[in-house]
Formats: C-alpha cells, sequence, structure tokens
C-alpha cells in the first residue's frame, strides 16, 4: 500500500515536471518572437524582407486586435506603439509570476 502511493506521488511529479519545462518552452518560443518583432520595428525593418513578413505575420492576429483597444495604436519611445511595449511587459512579468507562485519557500 505504502510502496503504490509513492509510484503515485512520482508519477504526479513527473507529470508536474513536465508540464513546467513545456510551459517554460512555450514561454521561450513566444519571448523570441516578441523580441525579434520588437527589434524589427526599433530597426523599421517593414514586410518586404523575408524576416519581416515572417514575424509580422505570425504576431499580426495579436497585434491587430490589440491595436483596436484605444490607445494601444499610439507611439510612445520612438516607433514603439502601446502594443509593442505591452508585448515586452508581458515578456518580463510571465517569469515574474512564475517566480511567485512557485510555492517554494526561501
Amino acid at each position: 500500500m505504502i510502496e503504490h502511493q509513492q509510484m503515485r506521488r512520482r508519477t504526479q511529479e513527473h507529470r508536474s515536471q513536465l508540464a513546467t519545462e513545456l510551459l517554460i518552452l512555450v514561454y521561450a518560443v513566444l519571448a523570441t518572437i516578441v523580441l525579434i518583432r520588437t527589434v524589427l520595428v526599433l530597426l523599421d525593418i517593414t514586410e518586404r524582407i523575408w524576416i519581416g513578413s515572417f514575424i509580422f505575420g505570425l504576431t499580426a492576429p495579436v497585434t491587430d486586435v490589440l491595436m483596436n483597444v484605444p490607445g494601444l495604436g499610439r507611439e510612445i519611445v520612438g516607433p514603439l506603439t502601446m502594443t509593442d511595449i505591452f508585448l515586452l511587459a508581458l515578456v518580463v512579468l510571465f517569469p515574474l509570476g512564475m517566480v511567485a507562485t512557485s510555492g517554494r519557500d526561501r
């Protein structure tokens, strides 16, 4: 009976670790896309270049919706709009939220 509970606990720990690692992998991919988009906007690279077309095409579903929110289409810092700053803020705040809710006592 005790061995069965220990096996279940180990299985649950492995599932939890796998879910966390997948979440971090997805975050890394999305953060990379957002950071590349920010660099392209700062360098004034348009969709005429293949990398601009690819990255702007990937982010278009999110940025098009955000640009329709009043105030998020306004340029704040150089060519960066509030939408770009909002996406950068998500890139920074997501890992902070992960650390804050990790449940580890330090």
